[in-house]
């Protein structure tokens, strides 16, 4: 299938078939990190390639297209990408989480819970969690094929001892089926839990890093902490979305003339919760 003569999804079929390999690996042994062969893209590296690849191997014409950019449908990121892949594929875009069956996203899960019919494919800038505490490559594989993740550790120690709780606002380090540490992306600790037990298959794309690596469908991924130290995520008590009245969300923190201010980030709970909002009044 041809859209303005160019190939289906931008990409040629053994380019499609490498990606897809390194795809399979990544769901069978989930967490590790799998070198694949990055494309160069029409977009900088940097801005989505990695997940842009992915999306554009997986989808069909069958396929629902969602893309988000920190929760959000409009924003610059987002429409772009979705204009480009509609642009090679001619498929269906929409803005509506539940009926999207390949939900593109960079920095957030969607607050609307996913099923099993959908992929969740995450934009990464930076796959290995032990670039922070490791820098050698070589010694990173030697760690994770051992389980040794006392550099991490010591980090989140540190962090306790100093501040009574890590600093690390995103990308907080997730442990994946007991196995191995995975960076889940720059999400914020308000969604780690959303990854546990997900009947989505979520799908993490770096194409500067050139990585793949996946959590399968209904996998344990739990944050990396101490048994005594309960993981707090943001706390948003006392604190609501201006335009829906929801409070059980993360809200974005806007800064304006008079004053703070707080929105949904996830805008197609936004704008849903205030349909019905509407709708009951």
């Amino acid at each position: 299938m041809t859209t303005d003569n160019i190939t289906f999804g931008f990409f040629d079929e053994d380019a499609k078939k490498e990606i897809r390999r390194a795809m399979l690996k990544a769901v069978a042994l989930p967490g590790y990190i799998v070198p694949f062969a990055s494309r160069e893209m029409p977009i900088a590296r940097g801005w989505g390639t990695g997940g842009l690849q992915v999306t554009l191997s997986l989808i069909t014409d069958k396929d629902q297209l969602k893309i988000i950019d920190q929760g959000c449908d409009g924003s610059v990121n987002a429409v772009n990408i979705r204009d480009f892949i509609v642009s090679v594929t001619g498929v269906e875009e929409t803005t509506a989480t539940p009926d999207a069956t390949i939900i593109q996203t960079r920095h957030r899960v969607p607050e609307y819970p996913l099923s099993e019919n959908q992929t969740l494919v995450y934009q990464v800038p930076y796959p290995e969690v032990l670039t922070t505490v490791e820098p050698d490559t070589a010694r990173q594989k030697e760690m994770h094929a051992n389980v040794d993740y006392a550099k991490l550790w010591v980090l989140l120690y540190e962090d306790t001892a100093q501040f009574g709780d890590s600093r690390i606002s995103s990308r907080y380090p997730v442990v994946v089926n007991n196995h191995y540490v995975m960076d889940p992306s720059p999400i914020p600790k308000f969604d780690i839990p959303k990854l546990s037990d997900n009947p989505a298959l979520q799908i993490f794309g770096a194409g500067r890093e050139k990585r793949i690596y996946a959590i399968p469908p209904y996998t344990d991924v739990k944050p990396l902490k101490f048994s005594d130290r309960e993981f707090a995520i943001e706390d948003f008590s006392g604190k609501a979305c201006e335009r829906c009245g929801s409070e059980d969300v993360f809200l974005d923190e806007v800064h304006l003339d008079d004053g703070v201010h707080f929105f949904c980030s996830d805008t197609y709970h936004c704008d849903t919760h205030l349909k019905e909002d509407r709708g009951a009044a």
